[in-house]
C-alpha cells in the first residue's frame, strides 16, 4: 500500500482561493439575499447524498507479529471493521491515541511495524514504543471492510466508532484518548475533530484545506461540486473545533496550505507549526517522538500540551532521544 501522499500546491492554492470566492462580491450592485443559517459538520455529512463512491480493496489485513499489535474488529456503521491495537497490558489505566495513516484506501498493512528511516517514517510506531496504547483502524471499503471508500465522508463516522472500541480497553483511561493522523489521515482527524469533542487533543500532520487540492491524483477531483466538496474541507469547519489540535507542516512539504488554515480558524483552540527545512515526511517520526513525550506528561484533569516548532526541529536534527 502507497502511502507517500504529496502535492505542488501553489496553483492549486490559487484555485481554492477561487473556489471560496464569494460571487457577489464582484458584484457590488447586486443586493445581497441573506445567508441560510449553516448547520454544523455532522449535520451537513448527514444531509448530504453522495454520489462518490471509491472502489473496495479485497487485500486482507496480513496478520501483525505477537506481542507487537493485535487483528481486532470493531463496531463500524456499516458492520465489523479490522484494525491494528497494542495488546492489552495489566497495570493501571494509560493514554491512547487512535491513528490515521495517509493514502485514499484507509486500509491496514505492515507499513505499521516495519522498520524505515526517520527521514520518512510513517508507522507512528513512537506511541506504543512509549507505552501508549496505539489502534490503526481500517475504514470503510478498505482491508475488506464493508462498504467503499467514500473520500473523507463516512470515513469520518469510522473513526468515531474506533474510538468507542478504544476508549473502553481496561487498560485505556477514557479522559486520555488523543486522536493523530499524517497527510490524507491529517485531513480525517481534523473532520473528526469538528464533528466531537471526544478527544483529548489532536494532532494533523500535512493536511490540506480541501480534498480537490490532491487534484486528478487524489479522490476528489478539482472540478467536484461544492456541494460534494464541503462536508469533506477541513478549512471550512475548522471553527467549530473545540478540541485542542495542533496542525504540523514541514516548510518544504504543503506548507503553502497553512496561512489558509490560519485565516479560517477563529477562537479554536488550534495551533499551526511550520517546521523550518523539513519535508511532508521527515517531520513525521521526530514530531511523534516529541508527542508521546508531551502525552506521557499530560496527566491533569484538563488536556495540557504544549508542542513547538524548536521542540520538532530539535528533534529532526539531533540524535534520536530514547522514550523515557
Amino acid at each position: 500500500m502507497v502511502r507517500r501522499v504529496s502535492f505542488a500546491v501553489a496553483a492549486l492554492v490559487a484555485a481554492l482561493v477561487a473556489i471560496n470566492q464569494d460571487p457577489a462580491a464582484a458584484r457590488p450592485d447586486k443586493p445581497k439575499r441573506a445567508a441560510p443559517p449553516k448547520m454544523s459538520l455532522p449535520g451537513v455529512r448527514k444531509a448530504l447524498t453522495s454520489t462518490i463512491e471509491g472502489k473496495p480493496d479485497s487485500t486482507p489485513a496480513p496478520e501483525p507479529p505477537t506481542g507487537v499489535l493485535e487483528k481486532v474488529y470493531y463496531d463500524a456503521p456499516l458492520g465489523k471493521n479490522v484494525a491494528y491495537v497494542t495488546p492489552v497490558q495489566p497495570g493501571a489505566r494509560r493514554p491512547a491515541i487512535l491513528w490515521i495513516q495517509g493514502g485514499f484506501q484507509w486500509g491496514i498493512d505492515a507499513s505499521v511495524w516495519k522498520d524505515a528511516p526517520r527521514s520518512n517514517d510513517q508507522s507512528a510506531a513512537a506511541f506504543r514504543k512509549a507505552g501508549i496504547v496505539e489502534m490503526y483502524p481500517a475504514l470503510r471499503g478498505a482491508s475488506q471492510n464493508p462498504g467503499h471508500p467514500e473520500c473523507f465522508l463516512g470515513e469520518i463516522d469510522d473513526v468515531l466508532a474506533a474510538a468507542e472500541l478504544l476508549a473502553k480497553r481496561p487498560d485505556v483511561d477514557p479522559k486520555r484518548v488523543y486522536l493523530g493522523g499524517h497527510s490524507t489521515g491529517g485531513v480525517m482527524v481534523l473532520l473528526a475533530a469538528a464533528s466531537t469533542p471526544r478527544f483529548r487533543t489532536v494532532f494533523a500532520f500535512g493536511p490540506v484545506a480541501d480534498p480537490r487540492q490532491y487534484g486528478t491524483d487524489g479522490c476528489l477531483p478539482p472540478n467536484t461540486s461544492d456541494a460534494e466538496a464541503r462536508p469533506r474541507a477541513p478549512i471550512e469547519f475548522l471553527h467549530e473545533i473545540v478540541t485542542p489540535t495542533f496542525i504540523i507542516e514541514g516548510a518544504k512539504g504543503n506548507a503553502a496550505i497553512l496561512p489558509l488554515l490560519q485565516k479560517r480558524i477563529g477562537k479554536a483552540p488550534i495551533t499551526i507549526l511550520e517546521i523550518p527545512d523539513a519535508t511532508h515526511f521527515s517531520d513525521l517520526g521526530p514530531g511523534c517522538d516529541v508527542i508521546a513525550k508531551a502525552i506521557l506528561a499530560d496527566t491533569g484533569d484538563k488536556p495540557a500540551i504544549s508542542l513547538t516548532v524548536d521542540a520538532i526541529q530539535a528533534a529532526i536534527h539531533g540524535p534520536e532521544v530514547p522514550l523515557p
